[in-house]
């Protein structure tokens, strides 16, 4: 506790996200981003930037390691740097480090993501978009960066290397053209340390479908837990586990859909929810999303088709049992997140209703748990 004061940077320990640090009451710390106030146990932060110092613009963001930084030694020079060259498709390297990563004291667990960044964040339509991997970890990968092969059958190599601990590496451009390449990618990896010992890490192998229609809609980039200009940024591994892949879900739940029924004895008290299976739905309420032409439209009518939008999906789900459906209604002026949670909580008031993740969606959506 000693550690955390008011206007410290911090990010959650525990869950996704971060901010500056308001207040402090007791063992309770209260973090704020974006206008919100998240209150949150003080061990369960840890400081990233201390209060009076200015994050860089621009960029991914920098940690700090209190330590070092109280004993003069700033660490913003070297960990979580974004190389500048962008690789060439093909198997190349990254040069090694000249000096000795510095370590975070939450880095011995492998926090891995995946980021593309726009360079023309205004023409989505006609921009290319820099695939950036994230190491978030004191361990070095090994590692190939893969896209789908056309056959659907195997996979070709984007870019094979080395990426040290806290690094960011640029592994891919992807022009406009060829976004159509890269509806399925993937991440394979070993993880070590160098010159000393470490607690060792199983190789892994983590796969992502990519929805191809998300780079093209603005309000899918924004700045994020590694970035504070605009990317789509996709956790791949959290704390040593892999995180799962909803279409591969999906598709575990249809091909246990068409195998035979048990009946009788055999299927009584052993069966299983199928809606635990089903991939999380998202509805887009802007209204851009929902209307060709708002031509005509008063903004009264805009935030009934809003609401109506969100009866009809309830309606829909309403019986599926752990279904989560993510309403993606924005931050703006807080009138339509206000319309929805208002609602839900007068004609649906047995759902279970929190923001969705911070990484994913900030603090313009929300989750609902049937």
């Amino acid at each position: 506790m000693a550690n955390v004061k008011v206007g410290d940077t911090v990010r959650f320990l525990n869950a996704v996200g971060g901010g500056v640090v308001t207040r402090i009451e007791g063992k309770v710390a209260y973090v704020e981003d974006d206008g919100f106030e998240t209150p949150v146990l003080a061990n369960e932060i840890v400081v990233v930037l201390p209060a009076g110092h200015e994050q860089p613009k621009g960029g991914p963001r920098l940690y700090f390691d209190q330590k070092a930084f109280d004993a003069g030694k700033n660490r913003s020079a070297e960990p979580m740097k974004s190389t500048k060259e962008v690789p060439a498709p093909g198997i190349s390297k990254t040069a090694p480090a000249a000096a000795k990563p510095e370590e975070t004291n939450y880095g011995n667990r492998l926090n891995i993501a995946l980021a593309f960044e726009p360079s023309a964040i205004k023409t989505l339509d006609r921009s290319d978009f820099t695939a950036v991997l994230v190491n978030d970890s004191n361990y070095y990968l090994l590692f190939s960066f893969l896209r789908r092969a056309s056959d659907d059958r195997g996979w070709h190599t984007v870019y094979a290397g080395e990426v040290a601990p806290n690094e960011l590496i640029d592994v891919a451009t992807l022009h406009h053209g060829e976004l159509n390449d890269y509806d399925k990618v993937a991440l394979q990896y070993i993880a070590f340390k160098k010159e000393k010992e470490f607690e060792m890490k199983s190789p892994a192998f983590v796969s992502r479908r990519l929805d191809l229609t998300k780079f093209f809609k603005l309000h899918n980039f924004r700045p994020g837990i590694y970035f504070d200009t605009p990317v789509m940024e996709i956790s791949l591994v959290k704390d040593d586990t892999a995180q799962a892949d909803t279409s591969t879900l999906m598709a575990d739940y249809a091909a246990k859909d068409t195998q035979p029924k048990k009946s009788g004895k055999q299927a009584r008290g052993k069966e299983m929810n199928p809606y635990k299976l089903l991939p999380l739905i998202e509805i887009d309420l802007h209204i851009n999303e929902l209307v060709d032409t708002t031509a005509g439209m008063e903004p009264k009518d805009m935030l009934t088709l809003q609401l109506d939008t969100v009866r009809k999906t309830m309606a829909e789900h309403s019986r599926r049992k752990g279904q989560k459906i993510v309403f993606i209604h924005g931050k703006g002026d807080g009138v339509l997140r206000k319309a929805v949670r208002d609602l839900l909580k007068k004609e649906y008031p047995k759902v279970d209703m929190q923001d969705a993740s911070f990484r994913e969606y900030g603090f313009g959506a929300t989750l609902v748990t049937v």
